[in-house]
C-alpha cells in the first residue's frame, strides 16, 4: 500500500483547520469529495470538464494505485485539486480557495515578468 499526502480538514478543540502537507499530493475521489463537500457525480463532471477544456491531461493528472489485495483506486494530483477548488462552488471549496490564496500571499515577495513579442516577419 502506497503512502500519499492529502489535503484534509482537521478538527481541533472547537475549530476546523485545513491541513496541506508538504510534498507531492495525490488524492482519491472520496478524499476530494470530503475536502470540497460535493457529491461524486458533481466531482466527476468537474474533472471531465477539466479534461475537455484541456486544462490538464489525464495521463499527467491521474494514476492508479493499489490500496490492498485486489483493490485499486484512481488518484489525482495537486494540479487537479487546485483547479477543482476554483471550479466547484461549495462552502468548503470557497474555504479552500481562501486558505490557498492566504498561504500564497502570506510570504509573497514581489517579482517581475518580462515578456517579449515578435512580429513573425523575417529580417
Amino acid at each position: 500500500m502506497e503512502e500519499r499526502n492529502i489535503i484534509k480538514w482537521s478538527e481541533y478543540s472547537g475549530y476546523t483547520e485545513l491541513t496541506i502537507p508538504s510534498g507531492e499530493i495525490w488524492m482519491s475521489e472520496s478524499e476530494i469529495v470530503d475536502l470540497f463537500g460535493v457529491f461524486i457525480p458533481k466531482l466527476r463532471n468537474a474533472i471531465k470538464a477539466l479534461y475537455k477544456e484541456e486544462l490538464v491531461k489525464p495521463y499527467e493528472a491521474e494514476r492508479t494505485i493499489k490500496k490492498r489485495d485486489n483493490l485499486y483506486v484512481t488518484v489525482y494530483n495537486m494540479e487537479v485539486v487546485l483547479l477543482l477548488a476554483f471550479q466547484l462552488n461549495s462552502y468548503q471549496a470557497r474555504a479552500v480557495r481562501r486558505e490557498l490564496m492566504e498561504r500564497i500571499t502570506r510570504n509573497h515577495k514581489p517579482f517581475e515578468v518580462i515578456l517579449t513579442a515578435t512580429t513573425g516577419k523575417g529580417n
